[in-house]
């Protein structure tokens, strides 16, 4: 009987004191004094929410990174900085801790708390990058620490470091690419900064990636892995750009598409026979590639390439392929470029008088202006181009004298377009 009552009054003094200490109402003041750079006070009252609400929400680790970072930011001396610094990992430990779920990549985020704030410790920072990576390199999405990972990596192999061999350097930029790839796709609003990584990292192992080592790479470790789509796409994706014509590329190509054919298996089989000189194949396969994309702009994308490369010299084709790709992407500029390019080699060939040769011309013009307006980036480009054309094209003076003002012409041949004119 005793034990029971000594039981009631602990649990009557706990409810005490989570009456006495409100978290809710707590972590509203803290918030308030943040927001109005009362910094003193927002520390103080969120060290209480932290020591009395651990978990409570998420945001009292969210918050608290905020407002450490702010005191880093305005720390009087480099002791401090560091104090502070060690004290944000510390929270980002306490932060796994209650929040294990949410929180994978909690080392690569100590690892950049240093890294971002400049504290001298780049071993302990690879060390915590390397165990981040192996164990979470799923939930890691920081471009910048994707990018200083392996740079680390490549500091250490280029310094003679005897455990990273060459093929473990190219372990290393096979995972970051592939991790960088799959975020372009599922981070769009982030893809700049990760292909910004990817160029980076590219450049920076330039003299190590190269056509040669990479073939021999992915030959060496093909065996093993033959049955790891994932690895076998990243393979293909760091060899497409310029290592597609390598025996590997491919025989992964063939292995990859075997499996199931998609928009990306039929881009590899594209490039491969491509390379080979099997156009007929390759125009066949950019076709299927772009069938089987459902993205839009990459659908567009691959029709882009397509007519401005195998198809380029068939007029015909090249036009209708630039109109599908300007139909899933209607701002893509760039097509329209091409195209007023294309319009302007046709004069001899579709027009029938100098008339209609100088339309085509004035057609070019047009064609060129929607580019600038599809894509303001390419105005420049486009300004230029039609400028180009100007000398050769109808001046207003012209179609006043053929009492064209408000009327169409129709152009025939492969261009089989309809120009109005503007009335007077």
């Amino acid at each position: 009987m005793k034990a029971i009552f000594s039981l009631i009054g602990i649990l009557f003094i706990t409810n005490i004191n989570a009456q006495k200490f409100d978290c809710t109402s707590k972590m509203t003041a803290y918030q308030d004094f943040f927001k109005a750079k009362d910094i003193a006070a927002a520390f103080d009252t969120w060290s209480e929410v932290k020591k009395n609400c651990p978990k409570q929400s998420e945001s009292v680790y969210t918050d608290g990174f905020n407002i450490i970072q702010y005191k880093i930011d305005n720390a009087a001396t480099a002791e401090e900085k560091e104090t502070l610094v060690r004290d944000k990992m510390a929270l980002y430990d306490q932060y796994n801790k209650n929040f294990p779920e949410k929180t994978a990549d909690y080392e690569v985020n100590k690892a950049m708390a240093l890294h971002d704030n400049k504290i001298e410790a780049k071993e302990e920072i690879f060390s915590l990058l390397d165990s981040g990576f192996s164990k979470a390199s799923a939930s890691i999405t920081n471009a910048n620490a994707i990018y200083t990972y392996f740079s680390l990596c490549y500091e250490k192999y280029k310094a003679g470091d005897k455990k990273f061999t060459a093929d473990l350097v190219l372990d290393k930029y096979t995972l970051v690419n592939y991790m960088l790839t799959q975020l372009q796709n599922s981070q769009t609003e982030k893809t700049d900064q990760y292909k910004t990584a990817q160029r980076g990292i590219n450049a920076l192992s330039k003299d190590l990636v190269n056509c040669s080592n990479l073939a021999s790479y992915y030959e060496k470790n093909f065996t093993q892995n033959k049955d790891n789509n994932d690895w076998i796409a990243t393979a293909l994706t760091n060899l497409s750009a310029k290592c597609s014509s390598q025996p590997v590329f491919v025989t992964m190509a063939e292995k990859l598409y075997s499996v199931k054919a998609t928009s990306q298996s039929a881009y590899f089989m594209a490039l491969a026979n491509l390379r080979q000189r099997k156009f007929t194949e390759a125009i066949q396969f950019y076709n299927q590639a772009a069938d089987l994309e459902t993205n839009p702009q990459e659908k567009a994308k691959i029709y882009y390439t397509l007519a401005t490369g195998l198809l380029a010299n068939d007029m015909t084709k090249s036009k209708e392929t630039l109109n599908k790709a300007l139909q899933f992407d209607p701002k893509m500029g760039r097509a329209h470029l091409f195209l007023a390019q294309l319009y302007s080699y046709a004069p001899e060939e579709c027009g029938k008088d100098d008339f209609e040769k100088k339309a085509i011309y004035y057609l070019a013009i047009e064609t060129a202006k929607k580019a600038g307006i599809a894509d303001p980036k390419l105005k420049p480009a486009a300004d230029k181009m039609a400028q180009d054309f100007a000398s050769k094209a109808l001046t207003q003076a012209e179609i006043n004298k053929a009492k064209m003002n408000g009327k169409s012409l129709t152009i025939d041949c492969w261009i089989n377009e309809t120009i109005t004119f503007p009335a007077k």
